[in-house]
């Protein structure tokens, strides 16, 4: 059912992109539609590249403003949020870079950036950018790989060491 409402926002970004008032009227059906049948919200606004994966699709939420790069596995449960603070007619949402993934059921919040190829765990709170390359887990935590293991003797290429 992901394929199904990325392409339904494709249709309805589209048409939200005319500016004309039936344009937008239409492309609004369309996202409640597609909110109803297939569980995944995604504002005619929003907008989301190529090489998307929704996995299980369900429960998926990206407003008005985000930005959603190319090549992203997006597992169930993701939110691409405001924060509620006022912010006028400025960007509210935030900016996903390309290559990243968002684990089940994590939040990002406001009008900040996920670095390209980050990877945000599943159930992760987020509202502070996130660097490229980078793995956050809870509530704004960076994990980082610790370069100490490498002179071990059991070490490996496909071994992956963290500092938590």
């Amino acid at each position: 059912k992901g394929i199904h409402a990325l392409a339904t926002h494709r249709v309805a970004n589209a048409l939200w992109r005319t500016g004309t008032a039936a344009n937008i009227g239409v492309a609004l059906m369309l996202q409640s539609r597609a909110s109803e049948l297939f569980a995944v919200d995604i504002h005619p606004a929003a907008t989301v590249g190529p090489g998307v994966m929704l996995d299980h699709a369900s429960g998926i939420v990206i407003g008005s403003t985000a930005v959603v790069g190319s090549d992203i596995y997006m597992l169930h449960q993701v939110t691409l949020g405001a924060t509620g603070k006022p912010m006028g007619d400025l960007k509210r949402h935030p900016t996903v870079g390309d290559g990243c993934v968002l684990g089940a059921g994590c939040t990002v919040l406001g009008d900040i950036e996920i670095g390209d190829g980050a990877t945000v765990g599943a159930s992760a709170v987020v509202t502070r950018s996130v660097p490229p390359d980078a793995t956050v887990v809870g509530v704004n935590k960076l994990i980082e790989k610790t370069t100490a293991h490498t002179e071990s003797p059991d070490f490996d290429e496909y071994s992956w060491f963290y500092d938590i």
